[in-house]
């Protein structure tokens, strides 16, 4: 309300300035323009003060508010120690910060293991990818479709969830000489919220699934946002949001209150084919060079709006069961031709979700590259492990065999029976 009568302030003071400069009907009046310029009066300190604070404060203020609707109250407070002197002790100022460092000091810890949901790419059209082919099954068990995916993140929201940075769930400890470890910590969260992690395996946007009904890359739009390009049956090429990413952006910016801080999710990448939609590992592609960029370019963004890469496996190979070099080739080249484009991460989603032996060989390995979280697939129950060097989360798969065949284990997320999609087929 404060705002907007100043809005109107200003602009009374902008009209009654013109008004003094022209004649009734808008035109110069016909005396000497010094006599015009003398007779025009001169705004008062009150009035200029009131222009100033429009132009400069005002801007700060929705900045920082902004800011605060997704809990990011010390960069909300940050906006705000912009603000011109004159208005350090402005009402809307103090209150706003006020405001901020209570909400803040409200947070509190969640002290139960955190849930980690994930999902691959997205079906758009079931009539493809449920066709009755040899990869009409698959699609079924281990996909979610644009329908469920949208109405499992209104319950989620209606649940209470709140997105987090897997980080937050440990803390790194120095101690007296120098030695850092991690230990668990409870992420503070505003009361009544439940903490969320969220990752997406793979979008490759695989050779196999081009046809199916599915989205083909990743793209920045006209105004720098993380879209899909999608070609649907005809042939038609479409931007918008298809898959994972852009329609959870899309929540975000709609309900800024599901994300702690602005995080997202992470994007568990493969590389034998590429990653986001682009070959960038053949180096036949006559793209390649573009394509890199592209992906680079497409990360950057990403990361910017609170996404987090993993590494999925170059190869996408079971981690358990192939041997200590083909661990060592595999994670080389996700590193040369994935992390080179994507940035270094030190997350590892294992394929299949089949975690290895700790302690073990490959854990000591895997932890020499520099990861520290490691996160396996079982969704009966979360469990979070912290040790000295490593955490372990497990995740759980939100797609067509869970809501079929053991929607009970979800039922703290989400009901099944108002998600699931009535086009798919029988799970055979």
């Amino acid at each position: 309300m404060k705002t907007s009568l100043m809005k109107k302030t200003v602009l009374s003071i902008s009209l009654f300035l013109m008004a003094g400069l022209t004649g009734c009907n808008g035109s110069l009046p016909a005396s000497a323009p010094e006599q015009a310029q003398e007779e025009t009066p001169q705004p008062t300190e009150e009035e200029l003060a009131a222009m100033r604070r429009v132009e400069t404060l005002e801007p700060l203020l929705e900045e920082a508010e902004n800011l605060a609707q997704s809990y990011r109250y010390e960069e909300a407070a940050a906006v705000l120690a912009k603000a011109p002197e004159e208005f350090a002790q402005d009402e809307e100022v103090t209150a706003a910060l006020t405001r901020y460092k209570e909400a803040e000091s409200a947070f509190v810890p969640y002290d139960q293991p955190v849930r980690h949901i994930f999902f691959h790419s997205l079906i758009v059209d079931t009539s493809l990818a449920f066709d009755g082919d040899y990869m009409e099954n698959g699609y079924n068990y281990w996909m979610t479709t644009v329908d469920e995916f949208k109405a499992m993140l209104e319950q989620l929201y209606a649940n209470q969830y709140i997105l987090i940075d897997i980080h937050e769930l440990c803390e790194e400890v120095t101690d007296a000489e120098g030695n850092v470890t991690l230990e668990a910590k409870q992420p503070l969260v505003p009361e009544g919220k439940i903490p969320l992690v969220l990752s997406v395996d793979d979008l490759s946007y695989y050779e196999y699934m081009k046809e199916d009904g599915f989205p083909r890359k990743l793209l920045l739009d006209e105004n720098g946002e993380v879209k899909n390009l999608y070609i649907d049956k005809d042939g038609r090429e479409n931007i918008g949001d298809y898959d994972v990413v852009p329609i959870l952006d899309t929540f975000v910016k709609e309900h800024p209150d599901f994300s702690l801080r602005g995080a997202r999710g992470i994007i568990a990448a493969t590389g034998y084919e590429g990653t986001l939609g682009y070959r960038i590992n053949d180096l036949e592609s006559p793209t390649l060079k573009e394509d890199r960029e592209t992906v680079r370019a497409l990360a950057d963004r990403l990361k910017e709006t609170g996404w987090l890469f993993a590494s999925h496996g170059y190869g996408h190979r079971h981690t358990a069961d192939i041997s200590m070099d083909t661990l060592v080739e595999d994670t080389n080249s996700w590193r040369e031709e994935i992390a080179a484009y994507v940035g270094d991460t030190d997350i590892y989603i294992y394929p299949y979700g089949e975690e290895i032996d700790y302690p073990s060989d490959k854990l000591t390995y895997l932890q020499s590259e520099g990861f520290r979280f490691f996160c396996g697939v079982w969704a009966a129950k979360p469990f979070v492990s912290v040790k000295d060097t490593y955490v372990r989360q497990t995740r759980c798969n939100l797609d067509g065999f869970t809501m079929i065949t053991r929607p009970d284990s979800v039922s703290d997320l989400i009901d099944a029976s108002k998600v699931l999609d009535t086009s798919r087929p029988e799970l055979k």
